[in-house]
């Protein structure tokens, strides 16, 4: 039996249809989630906070850490710098062997190869913000993605009207106060400095100290306290990082 051009053109438009269907289908089932998940994350480094963080008649705020685990099991914390655009999850290698891991620095949120990576710290770290200083890492991106907002602090009236740092866990809500702003060496702090020892986080803060940057004299810090480096690159120098530091203050639990 002969077919007519119309009928031809209209069972190719039908296969053509039901391929794409099928491809579409395929695509959505090996994205990274299965059955229910697949469906109910949905996220973005552009939606993830809106879709994420509540805010309560109180103020206060809270992370769906059970969202955030499913998009990306390596997410532990969040955090918010006021007055950037800085608002992202953080996370960690949980299988790295390496304890300066750094899978992270050319690895998304969505485990893709390549920029802008992700605000990460490496299993030197411990995830619960207890040790003597954790450092959190961030690319410094054309775009303003990453910590790029970190480079606002090295204008002195931007330092002295924006001094906190916010982080989430499923267990806290932390809160620093920024101390300093400071161009410091590449080197790699939690190798160079044993933080276990009382004596080489003095030195740590004497080196902060000694750089060039930016300062808030009033706010005493010694190696009792719980600090935390926010660590970024400048454009053009690769010998060179920009360290936000700040000293915890409030921890609500």
């Amino acid at each position: 039996m002969k077919l007519g051009k119309r009928n031809i053109l209209s069972a190719l438009i039908i296969v053509i249809f039901g391929a794409a269907v099928f491809l579409i289908s395929f695509q959505t089932g090996n994205a990274g989630f299965s059955g229910d998940a697949a469906a109910s994350v949905e996220l973005s480094l552009d939606t993830a906070a809106d879709s994420v963080k509540r805010t309560d008649e109180s103020g206060n705020i809270t992370i769906d850490f059970e969202m955030l685990k499913e998009w990306n099991p390596d997410i532990y914390a969040w955090i918010t710098v006021p007055g950037t655009s800085i608002d992202y999850p953080v996370l960690q290698k949980s299988d790295a062997e390496d304890l300066y891991d750094n899978y992270y620095l050319d690895h998304t949120v969505d485990f893709k190869e390549g920029l802008p990576g992700a605000i990460y710290s490496q299993p030197v770290n411990q995830k619960d913000f207890m040790d003597s200083v954790t450092v959190l890492y961030g690319h410094n991106m054309k775009n303003g993605e990453m910590f790029t907002g970190l480079h606002e602090f090295e204008d002195r009236d931007f330092f002295e009207k924006n001094r906190q740092i916010l982080i989430y866990t499923p267990e806290s809500a932390l809160t620093y106060e920024i101390f300093a702003a400071v161009d410091f060496s590449d080197a790699l702090i939690p190798y160079e400095y044993s933080f276990s020892d009382s004596s080489q986080i003095q030195k740590y803060l004497e080196d902060v100290r000694n750089c060039t940057g930016n300062f808030l004299e009033e706010v005493n810090v010694s190696e009792e306290n719980r600090i935390l480096t926010l660590s970024t690159c400048y454009s053009g120098l690769d010998d060179r990082r920009l360290l936000i530091e700040a000293v915890l203050t409030d921890d609500a639990s």
